[in-house]
């Protein structure tokens, strides 16, 4: 019996990219005043993740995503942040959540609904990256 499909079965959909910055709030104005994006939201009190959007006419296609998560400091010379990839996905994603945890997958972030309208969970690959899946509320 081979494993369904589980791309298509929840369908997935979008990639949002998730930068390192040291300061959200300053990351974030900085990407509307001066590259032309809107601020779609920031969160946390302080501000500690952002997102970003350009393009949602979709006249052109799917808007772009980039969200800001505040690391603190810039690392020292000879180290890096770590971002992570977001991955959208269209139907159930608590569904996905319990078939990655059947497959022993390792979740480093629960399954949590956000304050900014999305149901998400996080895993690490075996190299160490990170993948966020959401749906939406």
């Amino acid at each position: 019996m081979t494993a369904p499909d589980l791309g298509t079965l929840h369908q997935f959909h979008g990639v949002q990219p998730v930068l390192p910055v040291a300061d959200v709030t300053r990351a974030a104005r900085y990407f509307r005043d001066v590259l032309g994006f809107e601020i779609d939201f920031i969160a946390g009190e302080p501000p500690s993740y952002a997102r970003v959007k350009k393009g949602a006419e979709r006249r052109h296609g799917d808007p772009v995503y980039l969200r800001l998560w505040q690391c603190g400091a810039a690392p020292a010379s000879g180290q890096s942040w770590k971002g992570e990839i977001v991955i959208h996905v269209g139907h159930d994603v608590d569904g996905l959540h319990a078939a990655y945890v059947k497959r022993g997958v390792d979740i480093v972030e629960p399954l949590a609904s956000q304050p900014w309208g999305l149901r998400e969970f996080a895993l690490r690959e075996p190299d160490g990256h990170v993948l966020r899946f959401c749906g939406y509320l």
